[in-house]
């Protein structure tokens, strides 16, 4: 009985995870597209994108995170076979996602005091600023592109994501081609026509998850826009006791990241380029563990729902397992193909032979990264997120971000210095992570 139900759970899992790996890779893909173009208008544009990238980085994981207490919610509601409470549930969210939207598009405009504070070298200044500029007007819309997705997603519907994914990479590139540089009557607009594609490309798949909310077969019974309701309290402030955790985990953990950048900002634009072109590819390949993760918590937030303690545990046991195996993969086809990968990005041999260098640090915390995710996931699953948000922001800034600066300023140790100091981080928040889902979820199975 064990064993078939170990297989049905890896069976469901890959079902689950397959397109939402997909979606990720295919938003990271995005990314790449938006880094190699802007590797083509030269080095001071492409550095522009990496730090204008990294803050932007940081808003959107902060939204991500809120948000994120979607799915357990809904796969919960799901599971225990109360399908009619997700439409007013959902409207709920929707209020929260439009004063989401409203923030983060004025903090995106005010954070120009953040590069003197890290000391960017001023030639990247304007551009980077432009770009900002260029993309806030997309956190307007993607609150609401997130809580269609989340709903989705925790009806275990992961499909549509992927689809609506596609659409984004689809239009990205011509977009881009066009605003970026001057095409079909546009005037050429830079780095700042690479901001304005991806919010125009965020508005597109809005309105198409909104149509599919509405016409869709498998949501049509939520009657999500049947009518709205005032803001009811009680469910914003259930969503945020558990989102805004979350919100903090992943800022903390997005804002290590973009700290780093901002760091390795001061530095040659060499190096510049080569961390983008390394974290770039790394984070390309975390889609992956990233994907696995949101099944995980769809997974275990569905067996919450059917009140089965084993199964529970079981479903982020076993995923975990999952990750881990596909990260020591990962981990290997980086250390093997690393100088063809910079060759992917730049000619520039300067750049290349610091990105090669940084690439073997990126394949030793691919266990680390991914079992912190996959940990994550399962935390999210059984809504301990208060934990998650402590866990995260001692790992990554208590220790890991302080590591990075020791390293690379007192140590001499440069842009490795910075990444040994993500290893470390990504480490501490392994261990903690997976030891507390571990024995959170212990049980006598016997």
């Amino acid at each position: 009985m064990q064993e078939q139900s170990i297989k049905h759970h890896i069976k469901q899992t890959i079902k689950l995870s397959t397109p939402l790996v997909i979606s990720q890779i295919t938003v990271m893909l995005i990314g790449v597209v938006d880094t190699v173009m802007s590797g083509r208008l030269g080095t001071i544009p492409l550095a522009a994108v990496s730090i204008g990238g990294a803050i932007w980085a940081i808003g959107i994981m902060f939204v991500f995170g809120i948000l994120m207490a979607t799915p357990p919610m809904v796969s919960e509601l799901d599971g225990a076979g109360k399908r009619k409470e997700v439409g007013p549930l959902v409207r709920q969210l929707l209020w929260l996602a439009l004063f989401i939207g409203i923030i983060f598009f004025i903090v995106l405009r005010n954070l120009t005091p953040l590069f003197k504070l890290f000391g960017t070298r001023q030639e990247v200044i304007p551009d980077a600023i432009n770009y900002l500029y260029a993309i806030s007007w997309g956190i307007l819309v993607f609150p609401f592109f997130l809580v269609f997705r989340y709903v989705a997603d925790g009806l275990s519907h992961t499909r549509i994501t992927m689809y609506i994914s596609f659409l984004g990479l689809f239009l990205n590139i011509p977009f881009n081609y066009i605003l970026m540089f001057g095409k079909f009557g546009f005037p050429a607009l830079g780095v700042q026509g690479c901001g304005y594609a991806s919010a125009l490309v965020i508005l597109i798949q809005t309105v198409a998850f909104g149509l599919v909310m509405l016409k869709h077969r498998w949501f049509r019974d939520l009657e999500v826009f049947s009518h709205f309701e005032k803001v009811d309290k009680q469910v914003i402030f259930k969503v945020l006791s558990i989102g805004v955790p979350i919100g903090i985990a992943l800022f903390a953990e997005g804002g290590f990241f973009s700290a780093v950048t901002m760091i390795a900002s001061s530095l040659s634009p060499d190096v510049i380029a080569a961390h983008q072109i390394s974290l770039n590819f790394a984070s390309f390949m975390f889609m992956i563990p990233l994907g696995m993760s949101m099944a995980i918590t769809v997974r275990v937030g569905n067996a919450v729902g059917r009140k089965s303690a084993i199964e529970t545990r079981r479903a982020g046991m076993i995923g975990i397992g999952m990750i881990f195996i596909v990260q020591i993969i990962t981990a290997m086809t980086i250390f093997l193909f690393k100088g063809s990968i910079v060759e992917l990005y730049t000619g520039a041999e300067s750049v290349q032979v610091v990105a090669v260098q940084l690439l073997l640090f990126a394949a030793a915390f691919q266990i680390s990264d991914g079992v912190q995710v996959a940990g994550a996931g399962a935390l999210r699953g059984i809504q301990d997120t208060t934990f998650l948000m402590y866990a995260t922001t001692i790992a990554y800034w208590g220790f890991g971000l302080a590591c990075s600066w020791w390293f690379c300023f007192e140590q001499n140790m440069g842009a490795e210095g910075l990444w040994l100091g993500l290893i470390l981080g990504l480490t501490v928040a392994a261990i903690l992570n997976f030891g507390r889902f571990y024995f959170k979820t212990k049980i006598d199975e016997s």
